[in-house]
C-alpha cells in the first residue's frame, strides 16, 4: 500500500525544508508542496480560489499515488484559517485512492520558530500573524508530535522517517 506522508505545523517551523531532507532520504518517494500550487496574482482565499487549490494538490498528490515507482508521497501544509478548508477538500479527493495516511505534528519552541522565520527574512508583520494566528490553529491537533526545538532539518528527516518505518 502506498503512503502519505503528512507533515503539519505553524508558519516558519521548517516544513519544507523538513520534506526536502526526507525526499533526498526516502527512496521511491515524491514531494508535493502546496506553495507551488497557490501561485496566484492576487494571492486570495476564498469561495472561489479553494476549490481550484484542493484541487491543484489533490491531483499532483493522486498522480504520485498511482505512479509505480512512488512508494511515498511527501506533503506538508499549514491549515490555520481558511487554508484547513483546503486541507478538508484534499482529503475528501484523496480519500478516493487507496493508501495509508501518516500524520506528524511538527513542532518547536515560540523562541525558536521566531529564529527560523527570522532567518527566512520574514518580516516582523508576518512573525507576528504566525504566532497569533498560525501556531494557536495547532493547539488541539491530535496527530503524533515530533518537538524539532533542538533538531536540525537533517536530524528532524531522519527521526521521522525512523517513525514511519
Amino acid at each position: 500500500m502506498k503512503n502519505i506522508l503528512f507533515l503539519c505545523g505553524p508558519n516558519g517551523i521548517g516544513k519544507t525544508t523538513i520534506c526536502k531532507e526526507i525526499i533526498k532520504q526516502l527512496q521511491n518517494s515524491a514531494y508535493v508542496d502546496s506553495d507551488s500550487c497557490r501561485i496566484m496574482n492576487p494571492f486570495v482565499l476564498n469561495d472561489d480560489t479553494i476549490p481550484t487549490i484542493a484541487k491543484n494538490i489533490s491531483d499532483l498528490i493522486i498522480n504520485y499515488l498511482k505512479c509505480p515507482t512512488v512508494n511515498t508521497v511527501i506533503f506538508s501544509y499549514g491549515f490555520h484559517g481558511r487554508r484547513k478548508e483546503v486541507f478538508q477538500k484534499v482529503l475528501v479527493e484523496i480519500s478516493q485512492i487507496e493508501h495509508k495516511f501518516i500524520p506528524f505534528l511538527i513542532w518547536c519552541s515560540e523562541e525558536e520558530n521566531v529564529n527560523r522565520m527570522n532567518i527566512d527574512n520574514r518580516s516582523a508583520e508576518r512573525i507576528q500573524r504566525a504566532l497569533n494566528e498560525s501556531r494557536k490553529a495547532f493547539e488541539y491537533v491530535t496527530y503524533p508530535k515530533i518537538d524539532i526545538t533542538n533538531l536540525s532539518a537533517v536530524e528532524a528527516a531522519k527521526r521521522i522517517i525512523t517513525e514511519i518505518k
